[in-house]
């Protein structure tokens, strides 16, 4: 019985092995490499409100627009407008929940994307208040060669808020 004490005494059964490279090659808060994974990366950013992630999705000639009802016109402004927006709806508000819909087959060719996509978005201001709406982003997103991560260069948003 000793021996089998003696022989057990280094091995902890709970504890995994030791792996060098850990979780290495996973990005779990997305793979900007795969459209799933932008939109994954996407959804992070927005939950975790994290511009620093927000800022990753976007190229330097990023557009963002949406079609404003009661000016009857369309509305738009460059990247450092959204992220200065996001920014400070990120700072005043406790929540955000983001979740896409599935999507059909995207328009893509090797380094171009067109993907419209539904999502449903959950804007908690506070306890009292929450801001719940559904919509529609219509993206192109592009990278430089095969395996390199999506960038979104415009963003039409069709969403009811």
């Amino acid at each position: 019985m000793l021996a089998s004490f003696l022989l057990l005494e280094g091995c902890n059964p709970f504890a995994p092995a030791y792996d060098p490279d850990g979780l290495e090659d996973i990005n779990l808060l997305g793979d900007a490499t795969s459209l799933e994974g932008f939109f994954l990366l996407f959804k992070n950013a927005y939950e975790l409100r994290d511009t620093t992630l927000y800022g990753q999705l976007f190229t330097s000639d990023f557009t963002f627009a949406y079609y404003d009802f009661e000016t009857g016109q369309e509305i738009s402004w460059d990247r450092a407008t959204e992220l200065n927006i996001s920014y400070n709806l990120f700072q005043s508000v406790q929540q955000i929940n983001l979740d896409w819909n599935y999507f059909p087959s995207p328009d893509t060719t090797l380094t171009e994307a067109f993907v419209v996509r539904n999502f449903n978005l959950t804007i908690q201001e506070d306890e009292q208040t929450a801001f719940v709406g559904t919509g529609r982003a219509k993206m192109r997103l592009r990278r430089t060669s095969p395996g390199s991560v999506w960038k979104a260069y415009y963003w039409f948003d069709d969403s009811d808020f």
